[in-house]
């Protein structure tokens, strides 16, 4: 294995520096032009005074120039921590504060929300474009082992402030090459890419084009219509996509039904569950494609897949763990739960983050002693405990229900909100919805739904209510249904649920009008 990103890059550049490594409309930017570029980001980033450790902060946007600020970092030995562009100036002042960056840089065509006066600030753009220092020079700045930071993923921040999750070299490479192996990814392949780098799972794309030396297509702009365009020009082999984005291209108004897939031989998801009705319309449109069902976390690169010819079968599932993991399901006592009752996933093995970077309090509750580890270890490995709850069924395959905070009681029995949601899709009258709890001295949560209708025909709502009445228990029974053009969404594409809560419960504390009077 190479000793570092930096070292495993250089050695994709040398078996094919010709190649094409990312397509964007009309540009087309080769591994050698990358090199280049990157050189010329690791010089200007050697003037300001970046070297072994130190982080550059990066509101990163998809496009060659941003892939090049990346990998320049690492040529210096620097870390690269990398936040959504869109993100707003209290997250931004946030990643500031929790890593405290040599520099903040930013894609000419996105200005940061926050410019802190002590901090450099600099623009992709701003690089010279001149021939930069040598790769002999800057190796000699680059000591960085498998075992150091290579990069801080801000999530999202939907559940609280953004943690800066810190993965190191070895596992970022290790956990590209087990992905591509099970996915069996080619060397003719090209993977069309609509997901932001600033997303875990997108950054994985960007690493299997700079790692595994598999090509990259990325839309001119993030929505379905640039991605069927994307499609037309470029025709990739593998798609990788979130379930917002399948959600749209099928039940939006985006041309993909007459745009010519054929050329997509694979279909890979990951950041949720693709809704069923969703997904067998998916198939429909890419009926040449096999489907590849993943689940993991930022903490945890990947964890598990379902095997494309299971998806028929197991379509509920998230699947079997990848190679070199096991996930087991723990009890609240820390005792492993029995086939089919419910826990919390706990991800054991390879892939493990190294924890929230300035955060050692968040860090403690997450990466934990393994619960397997033999007693009296002297040094136990760590596990990941992922804050989700699921089961493992009876043939070995694990199911996820939902979040740690995302568990309903109503009525006094326990609710799976991704279970009403899956439900309320079959309908066929909505296109998206979300379904959570509200506090209710009697119901316990009462559950609300907001859906986005498929379209605006006459009496929808009402044939919706009479889906959700003869489907569901009266336990799961949304007791409100709302009605938007569109939900809510975090930087990273997920339906932004503690926005559509808090904007519930301050609806049902707002005063009611007052009564008319009479005449």
């Amino acid at each position: 294995m190479a000793r570092n990103l930096w070292d495993a890059f250089c050695g994709t550049v040398s078996r094919g520096p010709e190649r094409v490594a990312i397509s964007q409309g009309s540009v087309h930017f080769t591994y050698e032009q990358w090199m280049r570029r990157a050189l010329q980001f690791a010089d200007r980033y050697a003037r300001e005074g970046v070297g072994y450790g130190d982080r550059v902060l990066a509101g990163v946007v998809n496009d060659p120039d941003m892939a090049a600020a990346i990998v320049g970092a690492w040529a210096v030995g620097g870390i690269v921590s990398i936040i959504d562009a869109s993100s707003p100036a209290s997250h931004l002042a946030h990643a500031v504060d929790k890593v405290s960056p040599s520099l903040l840089l930013h894609d000419a065509s996105v200005a940061p929300a926050y410019r802190p006066s002590n901090l450099p600030i600099l623009a992709t753009s701003d690089v010279a474009t001149e021939v930069a220092a040598g790769v002999e020079r800057l190796e000699r700045r680059a000591p960085s082992l498998p075992t150091d930071p290579a990069s801080i993923v801000f999530t999202s921040g939907s559940t609280g402030r953004p943690k800066g999750v810190t993965q190191s070299h070895g596992n970022l490479f290790r956990g590209c090459a087990t992905v591509a192996g099970y996915l069996g990814l080619r060397d003719d392949d090209r993977i069309l890419c609509p997901v932001p780098w600033s997303f875990d799972y997108g950054y994985g794309q960007l690493l299997s084009c700079l790692l595994r030396g598999v090509p990259l297509v990325l839309p001119v702009k993030p929505n379905p219509f640039s991605v069927c365009e994307a499609i037309t020009m470029h025709r990739p082999s593998v798609l990788a996509g979130v379930p917002s984005l399948y959600t749209y291209l099928v039940r939006g108004v985006s041309p993909i039904r007459q745009t010519d897939g054929s050329s997509i031989r694979l279909l890979t998801n990951s950041g949720g569950r693709i809704p069923g009705p969703v997904l067998a319309e998916i198939r429909q449109v890419f009926s040449a494609a096999r489907v590849s069902l993943n689940y993991g976390l930022t903490e945890t690169y990947r964890s598990c897949t379902l095997a494309p010819e299971l998806v028929d079968a197991k379509a509920d599932s998230i699947g079997k763990p990848i190679p070199g993991v096991d996930i087991v399901v723990v009890r609240e006592d820390g005792s492993l739960a029995e086939t089919g009752e419910e826990g919390e996933l706990v991800h054991r093995g390879d892939f493990i983050c190294l924890g929230y970077w300035g955060d050692a309090e968040a860090t403690q509750r997450a990466v934990r002693p393994d619960p397997l580890a033999p007693p009296g270890c002297p040094n136990p490995p760590r596990a990941l405990y992922t804050g989700d709850f699921g089961y493992r069924d009876a043939d070995g395959f694990l199911h996820y229900r939902c979040r740690r905070d995302a568990q309903l009681k109503s009525m006094g029995v326990r609710v799976s909100p991704l279970e009403v949601e899956e439900l309320l899709y079959e309908s066929g009258l909505v296109r998206e919805v979300a379904v959570f709890g509200v506090p209710h001295e009697m119901l316990g949560d009462e559950i609300w739904a907001v859906v986005v209708p498929i379209d605006d025909r006459a009496g929808l709502k009402e044939s919706l209510v009479a889906h959700a009445r003869k489907t569901l228990s009266a336990y799961m029974l949304p007791r409100r249904f709302v009605y938007k053009e569109a939900l809510p969404r975090t930087a990273t594409q997920k339906v932004d649920y503690p926005a559509l809560r808090s904007e519930a419960i301050a609806s049902t504390q707002r005063p009611a009008p007052a009564a008319a009077t009479q005449p």
